[in-house]
């Protein structure tokens, strides 16, 4: 249950993040450059928080240390899109 509720709590940061970088964006490419930097510098800190809070439920901490890897990685690739989408 704890798990799930990390899972959705993570999709929707993801979404929220994506939302508020095509609204704060506007067909600006400048600002979306900008924001994807932001994105792909903040994808370690992502990666961090994960860990830590998925590490709580799990003892061991190999499956928190993939699930925050995964979604670290996912976060990261976004960023590699959006910068995409900019240029």
């Amino acid at each position: 249950m704890a798990l799930t509720l990390i899972l959705i709590f993570g999709i929707v940061v993801f979404a929220g993040v994506n939302l508020l970088i095509y609204y704060l964006s506007k067909r600006n490419d400048k600002r979306k450059t900008k924001l994807g930097i932001c994105m792909l510098i903040l994808s370690p800190a992502v990666f961090y928080g994960t860990l830590q809070l998925a590490a709580i439920f799990d003892n061991g901490g190999f499956g928190a240390g993939i699930f925050a890897l995964l979604y670290g990685v996912l976060f990261f690739i976004n960023g590699i899109i959006i910068l995409w989408i900019s240029a």
